[in-house]
């Protein structure tokens, strides 16, 4: 079905880094023939949350050829099957279900079931918005990182007003309300950077606003991804006596 949809849709207006192919727009979420500038890609279906992290460890050599252990929580299809095609690629997609075809542990994220710094790079895209203990899966994926590792965090964001939470609103119809969908438990603000900091991390914000121009229109990316990018920060000794 993908395959005939992106020859469908094939042209040279955009490009999708995720999957390489040439389009002449991307899709609505239920792929209508109408084309728009920062949907879904039609031939893999990565959205521009995806397309922008892909271009980012690009971007930064986090892509090498070597041997790099890469844990995607919740992995999207068609990222996910992306990085599993890079030589020297260890993927390893955890969600809470075994269904698709890219998750190899079943887990929760606020007790990740893997061994402490067992890899290089971990992916969490769009995940804590639907956590209720958001700063748990912060440790979680600190600890999981080896030395020189990196986290790499996104987030449905806001950036005029701190992150707005209530756990008392468990009612679907008003979290959509206040936080954009029905699963979402909070809708974060820019403080989620001191929320990385408190767990442990050295954090950058790698702006969506930052990409240049023409970049964001060939690879149909959004001006409100930005990526929290994040490192363990390290332990401070006492001076010697």
């Amino acid at each position: 079905m993908l395959l005939v949809r992106g020859v469908v849709f094939s042209g040279r207006r955009y490009v999708c880094p995720c999957c390489g192919w040439s389009l002449r727009g991307f899709v609505g979420r239920w792929g209508t023939v109408r084309t728009n500038s920062d949907g879904y890609c039609p031939r893999c279906n990565a959205k521009a949350r995806h397309r922008r992290l892909w271009l980012h460890l690009e971007e930064h050599g986090l892509l090498r050829d070597g041997s790099v252990r890469l844990l995607d929580v919740a992995p999207w299809p068609s990222l996910a099957r992306g990085l599993r095609r890079l030589p020297g690629i260890a993927h390893v997609g955890m969600d809470l279900r075994s269904e698709g075809r890219h998750v190899d542990v079943v887990g929760d994220a606020r007790h990740l079931p893997v061994r402490p710094g067992s890899f290089d790079i971990a992916l969490c895209t769009h995940v804590l918005e639907h956590v209720d203990e958001d700063l748990r899966v912060m440790s979680e994926l600190r600890q999981s990182l080896g030395p020189g590792g990196v986290a790499i965090v996104s987030v449905p964001l806001r950036m005029d007003a701190p992150t707005h939470e209530n756990p008392s609103i468990t009612d679907p119809v008003e979290r959509e309300r206040l936080f954009g969908e029905r699963g979402h438990v909070r809708l974060y603000g820019p403080d989620l950077r001191d929320r990385l900091e408190s767990s442990g991390f050295e954090v950058r914000v790698d702006w969506a606003t930052s990409i240049d121009e023409e970049i964001r229109r060939r690879h149909g990316l959004r001006t409100d991804e930005h990526l929290f990018i994040c490192r363990p920060r390290k332990p401070e000794f006492p001076p010697p006596v």
